[in-house]
């Protein structure tokens, strides 16, 4: 069983110079517009290029806690994002 880690654990995996999630969506984000082209295109380029540096203000792990937060995805052992009050 062969596994490889990073060098350093504490860095993300980056492509480019992107993070593994900018890289995952800046590639989704380019395949649509494509796709749709137009203006709907070009706006989704320009909402990209907005999107990156706001992002990279926040923490990391932030885009699947946004996701966890508008109900998209749920972390196994966690309650949900309705939740308000959690007993162990």
């Amino acid at each position: 069983m062969d596994e490889r880690l990073p060098q350093y654990l504490h860095r993300p995996v980056q492509i480019l110079w992107f993070g593994s999630d900018e890289f995952v969506l800046v590639m989704s984000t380019i395949f649509v517009a494509v796709i749709v082209g137009g203006v709907i295109g070009w706006t989704l380029i320009a909402a990209l290029l907005l999107f990156i540096p706001w992002k990279r203000t926040k923490p990391r792990g932030f885009i699947p806690h946004l996701a966890w937060r508008w109900g998209l995805v749920s972390f196994r052992g966690y309650p949900g994002p309705t939740q308000r009050r959690f007993f162990e």
